[in-house]
Formats: C-alpha cells, sequence, structure tokens
C-alpha cells in the first residue's frame, strides 16, 4: 500500500479512480480504509482513501500528546495537499478530523460530507467511554470475542442484532488485535473536536451531514447543530442506520452531493 510521509510517520493510502474531481476519505475511529470504501463507491473523479494515524498500517504517535484532533486534522491536511484533494468526506472520527481542519482553514475544500459526526464540542459521553475503554482493553490483550463485542455495541442499536453486523465485527476484530489503535480508543473520545461551533462559521464549502436516528454515539442533534453552525451546510438524517439498512441509499445520496460540479 502507498505511503505519505505524514506529522508523525508514514501514512498508508489507496487511490482509486481518475481524472477530477479528487475526493479525500476519512475513516472512523477503530475502522480503515475498507469501511470508508462503500461511501465513495459512486463518487466520481479520483479517490484517495486514508488510514488516520494508529490505524491500519499507518504509523501511531509515540506520546499521547499526538492524539489530538489538531493531529488527525493535519494527516488529513497532509494527505490532501498532497493528492490534490478539493473535496472530502469523512466519517465520525474522520468527520471530526475534517471539522478540525476546516474550522482552522475555511476555504480549503470546495465540497465536504460529513457523515455520522459526534458532538463536536461537548464533553465526553460517559457510557461511550465506557465502551471505547472496553475495546481498547480488549485490543491490547489481542482478544477478538470481547473486541468484536465491544464493536457491536458502538454500533446503533437497531443495528445490534444483524448477522452482517456480528459478522463484520467478528473479521474487524481480527485485524485490530494487539495493534496501535488502543492509543485512539483511550485518549480521542475524552476530547472535544472544537471549544465552539462558532469557529465553522466562516466556512465556505457545500456541506452535507449525515445522520441516523437511534444512534446514541451520533445523535441527530449532533448534526443538527452542525447544519446550523455551517452557513452552506444541509442535513439528511435517516430512520434506519445508513450502513446496515440504507447502503444504495447512501451511495447515491453521496454521490449525487460530491458528483456535483
Amino acid at each position: 500500500m502507498p505511503v505519505i510521509d505524514g506529522p508523525v510517520g508514514p501514512l498508508h493510502h489507496v487511490v482509486t479512480g481518475s481524472d477530477d474531481p479528487t475526493t479525500l476519505f476519512v475513516p472512523g475511529l477503530a475502522q480503515s480504509i475498507a469501511d470508508t470504501r462503500p461511501f465513495g463507491s459512486a463518487v466520481a473523479g479520483t479517490r484517495v482513501f486514508v488510514d488516520l494515524r494508529g490505524h491500519g498500517g499507518s504509523r501511531a504517535p509515540e506520546s499521547y500528546d499526538g492524539w489530538t484532533y489538531g493531529g488527525l486534522a493535519a494527516d488529513a491536511r497532509t494527505v490532501a495537499g498532497a493528492l490534490g484533494a478539493t473535496r472530502a468526506l469523512g466519517v465520525s472520527l474522520g468527520a471530526g478530523a475534517l471539522l478540525r481542519l476546516i474550522a482552522d482553514e475555511p476555504g480549503r475544500f470546495d465540497r465536504v460530507v460529513l457523515a455520522l459526526p459526534g458532538p463536536a464540542d461537548a464533553e465526553p459521553d460517559a457510557e461511550l467511554l465506557a465502551v471505547t475503554d472496553d475495546l481498547a482493553d480488549a485490543v491490547e490483550a489481542n482478544d477478538p470475542i470481547a473486541i468484536g463485542a465491544a464493536l457491536v455495541r458502538m454500533q446503533p442499536e437497531a443495528a445490534r442484532g444483524r448477522s452482517d453486523v456480528r459478522l463484520w465485527a467478528r473479521r474487524h476484530a481480527a485485524e485490530l488485535g494487539g495493534g496501535a489503535v488502543s492509543g485512539a480508543l483511550r485518549h480521542l473520545p475524552r476530547q472535544q473536536v472544537l471549544p465552539s461551533l462558532d469557529a465553522l462559521s466562516a466556512v465556505t464549502a457545500s456541506v452535507l451531514v449525515l445522520a441516523q436516528r437511534g444512534d446514541a454515539v451520533h445523535p441527530v442533534s449532533a448534526a443538527e447543530a452542525l447544519m446550523a453552525a455551517i452557513p452552506l451546510a444541509r442535513l439528511e438524517v435517516s430512520d434506519t442506520p445508513w450502513v446496515w439498512g440504507r447502503r444504495s441509499a447512501l451511495r447515491e445520496t453521496v454521490s449525487a452531493f460530491l458528483n456535483q460540479a
């Protein structure tokens, strides 16, 4: 897999497609390039999928100070700059990384999709921290059963009993065990993406925010707050989980937005 020299070391990425525009895809916490690809399957132009620091084959920071949303934004900025991305999509943690990036550089992209963002300026949620700490423990212990159980708990309640969700969790557990992602799981959920959403008032990009009902980790209220804070934002809310219940609709919604000139 090709690498780009990032702020704390190599960043693994995959490039598919060709021609303009170039869109960067940034995955969620404890997820990887493979988890982000469904979002880009119908997007025109060049698609760049990246593993953030500590995820996949990308190097992890050597100290706590490297586990910050500013650091994640720097990873995204580095890859976007190296490959000429003018558009971006981030999922969950990846959405947080892009939020931090566009707050710092309001004109960096012309189109952005924020898929399943969490609360950007809120205090950490105790229930979420319990799950991410359990997952970090399981990753460090290389316990695939415990990893899979924690991954299922991080999904929307309506999706947890699905056979495809449990199969995904089992397969993903084998990839995560013993990996550096435990550092991300311990430190990032305890941080705010932004001190205030006021920092987003200068963003010039057209922004699509995707949310889903019944998702405690990514509440609709967080997406609504972002829509209100970003001048050119609109919101699409699904009554069922996008990835687990409406994947075709997800592809159509994302591509219809990103394929516009």
